[in-house]
């Protein structure tokens, strides 16, 4: 479609900017840290940005049909911006769903494993999925902010102290990916 690749480079380039610019400095002050404390972890950070279409299900679908399965996200953060249909839900403590309803103007924000690691669990990767069960089609805009892939995550001095050992963002990436998507896995001789 003529001019839809360079509105996603800008979108792309717009999301880069304000997560380094904007999150960064605001996340760490509210982890009693130095504004500028996550920028060497960022360098060169890892991101992914979706164009994802969720078709409709039928309301009477089986309760494991999902467009999305539960899962969290791998990495730092994911902002997503969704269409006004709804369908992302959040896994609550108890084991129940919320629905996480679309507010205009706004985007969801999601804590991944990573930042989960660096707050010692203090902020948490929330499992959630989707169910389009609007009656329409479903279209989303996920972006993952990730650090460097060789960024070393280990538990935040203010978080002490450590329940969880450090990664190597690049190592957890790669093994998620092995361990969810059949196809990675490699056959041994």
């Amino acid at each position: 479609m003529p001019g839809f690749r360079e509105a996603v480079e800008a979108y792309e380039r717009a999301m880069h900017a304000f997560c380094l610019s904007g999150l960064l400095p605001v996340l760490a002050p509210a982890l009693g840290l130095p504004r500028d404390w996550f920028a060497p972890h960022f360098r060169q950070p890892t991101t992914f940005l979706r164009l994802l279409h969720y078709p409709p299900q039928a309301v009477d679908a089986p309760a494991d049909a999902f467009g999305s399965a539960p899962h969290t996200d791998y990495g730092f953060i994911t902002l997503l911006a969704q269409d006004e249909r709804g369908g992302l839900e959040v896994r609550r403590h108890d084991g129940t769903w919320l629905a996480a309803p679309p507010i205009e103007g706004t985007w969801v924000v999601n804590v991944a494993d990573m930042l989960s690691r660096w707050t010692n669990g203090r902020w948490q990767s929330t499992p959630h999925r989707v169910k389009n069960l609007s009656g329409g089609d479903r279209y989303s805009c996920p972006y993952f902010f990730d650090m460097s892939m060789d960024s070393i995550v280990e538990v935040l001095p203010t978080c002490q102290p450590a329940k969880m050992p450090s990664v190597r963002y690049g190592d957890y990436l790669i093994e998620r990916l092995d361990k969810n998507y059949a196809y990675r896995k490699h056959s041994v001789a």
